[in-house]
């Protein structure tokens, strides 16, 4: 059960670290961790999930404060799928923007069941993209 791991928003994430977890999904597997610094230092708002030591999940927030929230990058090591981690770390987020007028998070089809759950529903407008190559 996930509430024997230390989820925090204060702990300082080591790049390189995060880099290892990162490369275990197709959208961050190629992050440099001079990247991953320079994307850690510009999130407003971070969690770490740890067992003991080991960093087995992630997820950063961009936003306002006040209007809209982005959820970005939420991702739990593989070995600790089907634990209630990733639901864990949504709930914490959540709770923690309760105060946002709009949260919004992009992600596969296959994982909107699982985001319905927490309370997120699609919408039937534009995801509108401009991807430059790094």
């Amino acid at each position: 059960m996930s509430e024997q791991f230390t989820f925090s928003f204060t702990e300082p994430i080591n790049p390189e670290i995060l880099q290892v977890l990162f490369k275990q999904a197709d959208w961050t597997a190629n992050r440099t961790p001079l990247d991953i610094q320079q994307m850690l230092d510009n999130s407003q708002l971070t969690l770490g999930v740890w067992d003991d030591d080991k960093l087995i999940g992630f997820a950063r927030v961009v936003t306002d404060n006040i209007y809209r929230a982005w959820i970005e990058d939420v991702i739990v090591d593989q070995a600790y799928h089907e634990q209630g981690v990733g639901s864990h770390i949504v709930t914490k987020l959540l709770k923690r923007l309760e105060h946002v007028e709009d949260v919004t998070l992009n992600c596969l089809m296959e994982l909107v069941p699982f985001y319905e759950k927490h309370g997120f529903t699609t919408k039937s407008i534009a995801s509108m993209h401009l991807r430059r190559k790094r």
